[in-house]
């Protein structure tokens, strides 16, 4: 009898063990990173916005229900909603820390950050990456009086090391509390200027106490011509390969990208990131990360949101995204 029921859980278990392995197996060779994606707007309320422009008329996500099965298959990461088709529940968000003391009273039940992680966990959503940063230059120009810029010129975004061990120990807090889910979160650094956190040892050394970088890659302003412009190719290649090194994580954050304009030529979004790849920016790598921001900025705004099917959309930019980053050329077709 015992020999029977031996023989039954080794037979049994040799597929599980299998299995275990070879998941396991996946992923430790998985040679992509994340795409993600921060849709706007997302439905009618998001059209009240005026922000780079009024939003009033814009296509919405909410009207292309079922019309991207594709993306909502395989889209790994989602930035602030929940409700469309998509199957992740993977989310990133920004924060902005150093606005005013009350957003980042350090009371677990009072701060603004804690407040954000607990509304998403509280729906089914699992917190993947946190981008933060201090944006002191634009915040002044939005009203927020009190914000405070980080320790560095060349790049005011970046976090101190007490803001860094401020967090960790408010993370700490909040889950002995049971307001957390987890006790530490992936801090993910944005910042303004493409390299220099990777050259100046001060700024190195804070990137080490976080989880990775977050770059914004932007189709206007001074970002505009790739070449020459702020996110130039060598640039953001040389802060990318040095995050890499360092084992930490790296995401492109792509966009806002521009739409009909005297600027726009036919698939300009994927001209550039052919660019960027072409010069060497990591395109399959398990920590390079690719999140779409289609912000509805200026003259990228009115870009059809979908269907998938349409190239020029959102979503069918997002799936030849998806393409490109998660799957070999045949597979592709």
């Amino acid at each position: 009898m015992m020999r029977d029921i031996y023989l039954a859980v080794k037979v049994v278990g040799i597929p599980i063990i299998l299995s275990c392995c070879l998941s396991a197996h996946a992923q430790q060779t998985r040679n992509f990173g994340y795409v993600g994606l921060r849709p706007l707007p997302r439905h009618e309320a998001d059209l009240k916005s005026n922000h780079g422009g009024p939003w009033s008329g814009l296509p919405t996500f909410e009207e292309q229900k079922g019309n991207y099965a594709f993306v909502a298959e395989h889209l790994d990461v989602i930035k602030g909603w929940l409700d469309g088709d998509f199957r992740t529940k993977r989310l990133f968000f920004e924060h902005y820390w150093g606005l005013n003391e009350t957003r980042d009273d350090l009371d677990p039940k009072k701060n603004l950050l804690v407040k954000s992680i607990r509304q998403w966990e509280s729906k089914g959503g699992v917190v993947e990456h946190i981008l933060i940063c201090r944006e002191h230059r634009l915040a002044i120009h939005r009203g927020h009086k009190d914000a405070k810029p980080g320790p560095f010129k060349e790049d005011t975004r970046i976090l101190s090391a007490k803001d860094v061990d401020d967090i960790r120990g408010l993370f700490r807090n909040a889950h002995e509390e049971g307001l957390l889910k987890h006790n530490n979160y992936k801090l993910i650094q944005m910042v303004e200027e493409p390299s220099f956190f990777a050259e100046d040892p001060r700024a190195q050394a804070i990137i080490e106490k976080m989880e990775g970088v977050a770059y914004e890659a932007h189709q206007f302003n001074r970002h505009w011509p790739l070449e020459s412009g702020w996110s130039k190719p060598e640039k953001v290649i040389r802060g990318a390969k040095w995050t890499l090194a360092q084992g930490k994580e790296y995401i492109f954050y792509y966009g806002p990208v521009i739409w009909k304009s005297k600027q726009y030529y036919e698939f300009i979004e994927r001209d550039w990131l052919y660019k960027f790849w072409k010069a060497g920016l990591p395109k399959h790598h398990p920590r390079m990360h690719y999140y779409l921001n289609t912000f509805p900025h200026a003259h990228g705004r009115g870009r059809p949101i979908g269907p998938e099917s349409d190239p020029h959309s959102v979503l069918g930019m997002t799936k030849w995204l998806i393409q490109e980053i998660k799957m070999d050329p045949q597979h592709r077709k």
